[in-house]
């Protein structure tokens, strides 16, 4: 079993579990999990933890607050540049802009496997700014996606995700087999424990989705790593699509969709047991700080807020030290 502990503001602490599947993909992933719970120096990554939930806790306005520092060092201290302006996404959805912004940080950065010579010569607030870029994005686009449905939906079709994410975790990540990649689900449903995608760029999905023109073919990957990291669903049922138009456009990217590698959908690994459809959205709008992870007798906690000074240093310091030799 799993527990997670989140707090309020006033630091009081509630607690949920997950339990993992009875699975080989589970136990690779339980390996890679027990191995983080031993390092001491790694970064929950608090900015970046719940998504869809939308409440007063973040708002478009701070994270693009963010983005703009993130913008402005890596304009300032390297020669890459980013021109476009983003303040139409403190009030406003916009695919596209949000698109040209994820090609940024996917040129900036590189892949896990080979990054920029721009990651590996700058300093860490130049790297956790490049990968800010990618936080804020996806941030975004899950706000407005949320809020598209409240409108539509009148509040009855909701979807949030709790990301566990920790910086420096891809590092002892392994390759996930081949064969696992048939057993990713196409349905997600509320409870729904997956791998994190811990690698960049967009998985197939995510570019057809996105309608993105911008992501180049080398930005697109499906999924190759297990981290230990893990996501959680919250909320309605959904499918990806299988449709013909996806099928088509597959094909147009020189895919065949019946290629099992393509690791089309989740990687499921558990099933959180203690938080219904029901209760989820009221609770992470209330219990917005993760605090806790406990596993196999071992206990990690993040005694800081995401707006915290010694969580930004904590960031930059990390990003200092890493290497990818």
């Amino acid at each position: 079993m799993i527990e997670l502990g989140f707090r309020d503001r006033l630091n009081n602490i509630e607690y949920i579990n997950i339990r993992p599947n009875d699975c080989n993909l589970s136990l690779l992933w339980l390996n890679r999990l027990d191995n983080l719970m031993d390092k001491t120096s790694i970064v929950y990554v608090k900015n970046f933890s719940l998504l869809g939930f939308n409440c007063e806790y973040r708002t478009p306005s701070e994270v693009c607050d963010e983005l703009d520092k993130a913008i402005a060092i890596i304009n300032s201290n390297t020669e890459y540049r980013i021109d476009e302006d983003y303040s139409l996404l403190r009030y406003r959805y916009d695919q596209q802009l949000l698109n040209k912004l994820h090609h940024h940080f996917e040129s900036a950065h590189g892949q896990i496997w080979n990054p920029t010579q721009l990651l590996r010569t700058s300093s860490g607030e130049v790297r956790l700014s490049i990968c800010m870029l990618n936080h804020c994005c996806h941030w975004l686009e899950t706000w407005y996606d949320e809020e598209s449905k409240k409108q539509k939906y009148n509040n009855r079709y909701r979807n949030g995700y709790f990301y566990y994410n920790v910086l420096g975790a891809s590092h002892d990540g392994i390759e996930l087999p081949n064969n696992e990649k048939k057993n990713f689900t196409k349905t997600v449903d509320n409870g729904l424990v997956y791998l994190h995608y811990a690698q960049t760029g967009k998985t197939w999905y995510e570019a057809y989705l996105d309608n993105d023109d911008d992501v180049t073919d080398a930005g697109i990957s499906e999924h190759r790593i297990i981290s230990g990291e893990f996501d959680c669903h919250f909320g309605n049922t959904y499918e990806f699509p299988t449709d013909e138009q996806f099928t088509e456009w597959l094909q147009t990217k020189g895919v065949d969709p019946s290629n099992e590698q393509n690791g089309l959908g989740y990687a499921e690994v558990g099933r959180v047991l203690n938080l219904s459809q029901q209760e989820a959205l009221p609770f992470f709008t209330e219990y917005t700080d993760f605090y806790s992870i406990k596993f196999n007798g071992k206990v990690q906690e993040y005694d800081y807020r995401y707006y915290d000074e010694i969580f930004y240093s904590k960031l930059v310091s990390q990003w200092g030290g890493w290497s990818n030799d």
